[in-house]
């Protein structure tokens, strides 16, 4: 099951006026900092804690989730990592503490009229590779360290939802936009693994940009 449209971020705010489609403002969700993060590895470029907002779902919706993998591109080599560091995809010191749930992330049933009530988690992007490094060591560029850990990420940000109660989801859905749109390639056969009692457990992309060099 794929979803195609464009690669706008689904929780960016949208460029339309919501009151002129009879919508309320969307809903801020806080960011949780992964517990215990930085003991298991899972950090971000610059080694701070990994993050993600979740508002969880309510009614009928209660026992079924939808993730979102943040997108922003790649980290392609040290230079470009090291500006990354200072932004909020390289650097949870640097996210904003509440992100608007718009899209298909919204609990308003007028604009989002199939996931409205589900649990609905965007999950921050702070690696550089789409959710996909795994090198222990720590990398230096004069005398600035570098983590490449976002298999951790993914695997740490799991283990915390599973615990929140994604493992007893009946329906679950890993969604993502650019970057995040090849992590759920990359992710989807093991977030199927983690959800084994979840009766679907689909993952369909916005869009995603490749190059072959």
């Amino acid at each position: 099951f794929f979803l195609l449209s464009p690669s706008r971020d689904a929780s960016a705010p949208s460029t339309s006026s919501y009151p002129s489609y009879g919508h309320r403002l969307p809903t801020l969700v806080d960011l949780t900092l992964v517990a215990g993060a930085k003991e298991r590895g899972a950090v971000c470029l610059d080694g701070t804690p990994p993050g993600y907002h979740w508002l969880p779902g309510f009614g009928e919706g209660s026992d079924k989730w939808l993730l979102h993998l943040e997108g922003g591109s790649w980290c392609r080599n040290l230079t470009w990592c090291a500006q990354r560091k200072e932004t909020n995809l390289g650097s949870s010191d640097h996210m904003e503490r509440r992100a608007e749930f718009v899209g298909i992330l919204s609990d308003d049933e007028l604009q989002n009229p199939d996931f409205y009530n589900w649990n609905k988690v965007k999950v921050r992007y702070c690696d550089g590779a789409s959710f996909s490094g795994n090198v222990e060591e720590e990398f230096q560029e004069d005398g600035t360290p570098f983590f490449f850990r976002g298999q951790r990420i993914w695997e740490a940000v799991m283990s915390e939802l599973l615990s929140k109660g994604l493992s007893r989801a009946k329906e679950a859905f890993l969604t993502g936009c650019s970057a995040g749109g090849l992590s759920t390639y990359i992710h989807c056969d093991d977030f199927r693994a983690l959800v084994p009692k979840a009766s679907t457990g689909r993952h369909f992309w916005e869009k995603i940009y490749a190059w072959i060099l």
